[in-house]
């Protein structure tokens, strides 16, 4: 029987290999002396009884903020198989092992970045958050930015510390936006092998409010800028960040730009028939531990109730009745044997945990509630602002 474990640093080459057919394939095999680039992230394999590596798998450890409050979730990566070992359920056993180690390690929700929302809805994730990816001349963010006060600097990975502080603000008020350690800028955020992003700040009174990370790409439609990061801590610096991309109109035809899911750009752009705006299906969430996620849930202060739900779960890591009870601002969860008040699969508990999808969406979409008990549900979880930007 295949079992899954910690990938040894023998196998890593191994390992390598699966993950940059899977992603990669058009780059052909890698050379003899190519190196193993460093991880983040723990790294896990599926391995027969003989000891060859049949699929591969990656678990970050993400601080997050969960209605407010800043909470653990486990990020799944780099999940692949070779063709022949593909279809005989090993990802489906990798699956199931990352999420019983993100509850071995007491971290209740896990997330990952799908190649195919419908793979991994089979599994139990559910849509996480949507997000906006704007494609524009670079004179129409001219028109909807600005440049006429505060400093532009180039900044880089030594800087990590300052803007961290305006990505955290960037992303105030919104539930699974990130903390990003000294590791994360710089093996992620400011290392991309060898295409080297340019970054950018706007200071107002010497204090930085807003970078922009971003590369030059070459492409039968002329050169483009692609932005990889864009952090604003307030209205004012997002004008100016637009404002300096909108100055490259003599080096690229258009700037792509991710953003959480929106459409005001359309709103002060020159002229919006300009502008391709596209709304997309971003990561993806489920429980891997229903206690410790409702218990880490914060809830409203004037609310007193209790729950029993019971959950099923595709890969059998959470299904079993549960009982919430509320009071205070605190919730307590643990598994019971009475009588349930609502059914819900992993993946829509899910979503109304971090408040990506109301109650009455969900009702009957994979919620079973009365409306007495749906009620109950809205006060515990009302819908908020999701916004996972980061790619893993």
């Amino acid at each position: 029987m295949p079992t899954v474990r910690r990938v040894p640093d023998t196998d890593l080459d191994r390992y390598r290999r699966l993950i940059d057919y899977a992603f990669h394939p058009e780059d052909g095999p890698p050379g003899p002396d190519r190196e193993i680039p460093d991880r983040i992230a723990d790294r896990y394999g599926v391995y027969d009884e003989e000891g060859q590596l049949l699929a591969t798998g990656a678990l970050y450890e993400l601080e997050s903020r969960l209605r407010g409050e800043w909470v653990t979730l486990g990020g799944v990566a780099a999940v692949s198989s070779p063709p022949e070992h593909r279809r005989g359920g090993n990802v489906r056993l990798l699956c199931r092992a990352m999420l019983e180690e993100c509850r071995d390690r007491g971290i209740g929700i896990a997330a990952l970045w799908p190649f195919s929302h419908p793979f991994y809805r089979q599994f139990g994730w559910a849509l996480a958050n949507k997000y906006t990816v704007y494609e524009a001349p670079p004179e129409q963010l001219a028109a909807a930015g600005r440049t006429d006060c505060g400093d532009f600097k180039p900044v880089g990975p030594d800087d990590w510390e300052r803007l961290e502080q305006v990505q955290r603000a960037h992303g105030e008020e919104t539930t699974l936006s990130r903390k990003r350690s000294e590791q994360w800028w710089r093996k992620r955020t400011f290392d991309h092998g060898d295409d080297t992003p340019w970054a950018y700040a706007w200071l107002r009174d010497d204090e930085i409010r807003g970078y922009v990370v971003y590369t030059f790409e070459s492409g039968d439609d002329g050169r483009r800028i692609r932005v990889h990061d864009f952090s604003a801590a307030d209205r004012e610096a997002r004008q100016h960040l637009l404002g300096l991309l909108g100055t490259h109109d003599s080096q690229v035809e258009t700037v792509k730009l991710v953003l959480a899911e929106e459409t005001t750009l359309l709103d002060s752009v020159e002229n919006p028939d300009d502008v391709e705006c596209s709304i997309r299906a971003g990561p993806m969430i489920r429980l891997s531990d229903v206690p410790v996620a409702l218990e880490a849930c914060p809830y409203p202060d004037d609310v007193e109730t209790n729950v029993v739900f019971e959950v099923s779960d595709p890969l059998s890591v959470v299904d079993d009745r549960y009982e919430l009870s509320v009071t205070d601002g605190c919730g307590t969860c643990e598994q019971t044997s009475a009588e349930p008040d609502a059914t819900v699969d992993v993946g829509r508990l899910s979503q109304l945990v971090v408040g990506y999808r109301d109650v009455d969406g969900v009702r009957g979409d994979g919620l079973d509630c009365s409306e007495t008990v749906g009620n109950r549900l809205k006060t515990l979880f009302p819908t908020t602002k999701v916004r996972l930007r980061e790619f893993f």
